[in-house]
């Protein structure tokens, strides 16, 4: 049990130091180490703090067997001049004196391994600091893990009743053309959901790539596309599931909930950079134009939302 708190203990203490480095890295360094390189430091970060090693390969030590050799039973003498036969078949059983206490008395046989002390009853057991934090640990992660699992499934079930397959033939068109050359063999579905203000990628194991209602033509159906089939193809969306995962484990730390953050903010930017490679310089504007009023659409969205 202290073992496990220790463990933890040591994670947390050494993942808060990573965050802090590259969220130092993200704002003074970034020309030189570019959001990609940072997407890699999170997810080996968030691996080693996904897995806790010393929880599976090294227990607490275990306690040592006993085991208890039952005595053999006292053998009693009858007392001097009694006139008790003796067992025919136990020679030399005459010459054996008998045990007598101090007046001459027989002694009575006394098993060493009762107490002659009067039973006393049960002390109340201490207050066990561990075992109290290990169980608020414990209940912090299930009402964590249970939330998350509640929200995607309310979600999942948001897109089964509200989403559809795209029935535009420019966009199935513009989405094929941008698959083959990014050369992806599998491919997120393609929906149109109502609700939404923005597209976005959505489902780890189910992936889909999900518009607003109303038709999305030119420039921006070319860049929205672009930019969430890039996010599929470096598989940021298994970045951030085990980015959550890492803060339900470590839900106590705040700076978790701060790298929750960071690893939007990094898998965003370096989704960027790899679109940008893609495209001539003539169209950095107007795909910078398509984020941008994107950013402002969920903007005013949280905005409303906090009014009503």
């Amino acid at each position: 049990m202290n073992q496990i708190l220790l463990t933890l203990g040591a994670l947390t203490l050494g993942g808060s130091a990573a965050i802090l480095l590259l969220a130092w890295m993200g704002s003074s360094t970034r020309g030189r180490y570019g959001a990609k390189w940072r997407c890699w430091a999170w997810l080996l970060l968030c691996l080693r703090l996904a897995v806790p090693l010393p929880l599976i390969f090294r227990g607490e030590a275990r306690a040592p067997i006993h085991v208890d050799v039952p005595n053999p039973p006292a053998v009693t003498q009858p007392a001097a001049g009694s006139n008790a036969p003796h067992a025919p078949d136990s020679p030399g059983a005459e010459d054996t004196p008998s045990p007598s206490g101090p007046q001459g008395g027989a002694l009575s046989p006394v098993n060493p391994g009762t107490s002659a002390a009067p039973p006393q009853s049960e002390k109340t057991r201490p207050f066990n600091l561990p075992l109290t934090l290990l169980a608020v640990w414990l209940t912090g992660a299930a009402v964590m893990l249970v939330w998350n699992i509640i929200a995607h499934i309310r979600f999942l079930s948001y897109l089964h009743r509200w989403s559809a397959p795209v029935n535009d033939w420019d966009a199935v068109a513009a989405f094929n053309h941008l698959g083959d050359q990014l050369e992806l063999h599998r491919r997120p579905r393609l929906l149109v959901c109502q609700g939404l203000k923005v597209p976005m990628l959505a489902g780890a194991l189910r992936p889909a790539i999900l518009f607003p209602q109303g038709k999305i033509t030119g420039e921006e159906l070319a860049f929205s596309l672009l930019h969430e089939l890039t996010h599929f193809r470096r598989g940021d969306i298994w970045l951030k599931t085990l980015a959550m995962w890492v803060n339900v484990l470590y839900w106590f730390n705040p700076l978790m909930w701060y790298m929750l953050r960071l690893v939007e903010r990094d898998t965003e930017l370096a989704c960027d950079e790899d679109a940008l490679r893609r495209l001539s310089p003539q169209d950095y504007s107007g795909y910078g134009q398509t984020i941008l009023a994107a950013v402002a659409r969920l903007q005013n969205r949280k905005e409303n939302t906090h009014e009503e």
